[in-house]
């Protein structure tokens, strides 16, 4: 009997792991939002604003229908024009979330102003590429 309850926490603690990296949407704001071909492509975290230093965000991708999309391999790139000087990237480590079409950003933003962000993908729907500029406080 001690296995069978040794087998069933086990089972428990695994599906657990197994939900701990999805994101509750619904408790996101909007920082920017684009709309490329049949796919929506928007940028979400807990203000609404991204801040300078060290940020947590959320890009989803819904298709024409407004339901989930899988886009496949995601990346993403930031940086901020420097006048007279080499533009400053972000650093941004984007992984899936667990959940189609969402994808969880850390980055860090060492100045505050404008960015330019490119989001690139590559899966069931095909090649696609975007930018956002979004003011960084």
């Amino acid at each position: 009997m001690k296995t069978f309850y040794a087998i069933l926490l086990t089972f428990i603690v695994a599906l657990a792991g197994c939900n701990g990296n999805k994101v509750n949407l619904s408790s996101l704001k909007p920082a920017a939002t684009r709309t490329v071909g049949k796919l929506t492509i928007v940028l979400l975290n807990k203000s609404g604003e991204l801040m300078q230093g060290q940020n947590e965000f959320v890009i989803q991708f819904k298709d024409d229908q407004g339901q989930p999309a899988d886009v496949g391999d995601v990346q993403l790139g930031s940086n901020m024009s420097m006048p007279g000087m080499s533009p400053m990237s972000g650093d941004a480590e984007i992984t899936p979330a667990g959940q189609t079409g969402v994808y969880k950003v850390t980055s860090n933003f060492a100045m505050s102003g404008a960015w330019h962000f490119t989001l690139s993908w590559s899966g069931p729907y095909g090649q696609g590429h975007t930018t956002f500029n979004n003011n960084v406080r």
